[in-house]
Order: C-alpha cells, then sequence, then structure tokens
C-alpha cells in the first residue's frame, strides 16, 4: 500500500496531456491539494499526478476527507490510465490512485 491519500476515480470530466479534471471519492486522507499520486492500485500502473485544485459544493477547498465526494484537478502524467476500466465480469471497475499528502508545514 502506498502513503496516506487515495482517491476512487467516478469519472474523468475533462483531459488534457498534462491535466484531468476528474469526480472522486476519497477512501483514505484527507486528500490535501498538492497531493502526488504514483500508483493506480488494482494495475500497478504508474503515475504522476499532483492534486491542484479541489471544489467541494461547488467552492474551493484546501482537502477532501474520507466518505466525502469533490472535483479534483490533478496534473502531471498518467492521466490515459484514470479511464474505467472492465473487470472480469463484465461490469466497469472505477480506478483508485495511490498517493502522499504534502508535509505538514
Amino acid at each position: 500500500m502506498t502513503g496516506d491519500a487515495e482517491l476512487q476515480i467516478h469519472e474523468v470530466r475533462c483531459a488534457t496531456a498534462t491535466e484531468v479534471t476528474v469526480v472522486v471519492r476519497c477512501l483514505r486522507g484527507p486528500v490535501r491539494h498538492g497531493a502526488r499520486f504514483s500508483l493506480v492500485r488494482d494495475t500497478r500502473a504508474p503515475i504522476d499526478l499532483t492534486a491542484r485544485g479541489i471544489v467541494r459544493y461547488n467552492r474551493p477547498d484546501h482537502a477532501v476527507d474520507p466518505g466525502h465526494s469533490a472535483l479534483v484537478t490533478l496534473r502531471g502524467t498518467g492521466a490515459q490510465e484514470l479511464r474505467p476500466t472492465i473487470g472480469e465480469t463484465g461490469r466497469e471497475v472505477m480506478v483508485v490512485v495511490q498517493g502522499d499528502n504534502p508535509a505538514a508545514s
């Protein structure tokens, strides 16, 4: 297991080569602005994405707590790995990314 930040990707809203905006559910955290994600949990695909924006209830926020949803903008490489996959049962499997929060200041 990696770090103290874990997000389940429910929907990819907008994606470019270096930035992606996704609807997430926080599984472990809280996940704070600046959190760096390095791994897709089930596929073990390496990624390098940093949380650059968190929006909750239509307002910018500094973090999202476990059990809560948010719109999160991630910047870096690996956005193509965030799309849902089809599991063995033929159903969509939502991607979970794992990483680390920035050090407390």
